[in-house]
């Protein structure tokens, strides 16, 4: 199972699917699905927003409600322990990051994201100490 950033969820959703990300299940923490949600609901005029609204209007329903075949929602509460773990020992700046960490952990010590930007130094540092390796998928389509 790859754990997925919010970003990369939305391309994939969309039906653009990386070339280079492996053909494996696919798996957004609870939060980051939190963040797709709060756009789709109140748009802000940010990055995600911009990339919610590019997709046709149909499509918001397979955001919010994901096929789990397609794309699963994990269950933030085995991963909460860990997480507050890492936030303690690492420093790692609130729930966003230390949740996708414990993820990362639990589901085959990588990460894939959809945009540069948004993997930043703090995860790219306790990814490494923990032994995650850190993914970004190919932009294009």
């Amino acid at each position: 199972m790859l754990v997925i950033d919010e970003y990369l969820a939305v391309r994939v959703l969309g039906g653009n699917w990386p070339a280079d990300l492996p053909d494996d299940d696919l798996a957004l923490p609870a939060s980051r699905h939190w963040r797709l949600l709060q756009r789709i609901h109140n748009p802000a005029g940010g990055q995600l927003s911009e990339l919610l609204a590019s997709l046709p209007q149909s499509d918001l329903s397979v955001v919010r409600f994901p096929h789990p075949e397609i794309l699963q929602i994990l269950d933030p509460r085995p991963l909460l322990d860990v997480a507050a773990q890492i936030a303690g020992r690492h420093h790692a700046g609130g729930l966003l990051i230390a949740e996708t960490l414990a993820a990362g952990l639990a589901h085959g010590h990588q990460l894939w994201f959809g945009l540069e930007r948004n993997i930043g130094p703090t995860l790219t540092t306790i990814a490494g100490q923990l032994d995650i390796s850190v993914h970004l998928a190919d932009r294009r389509p």
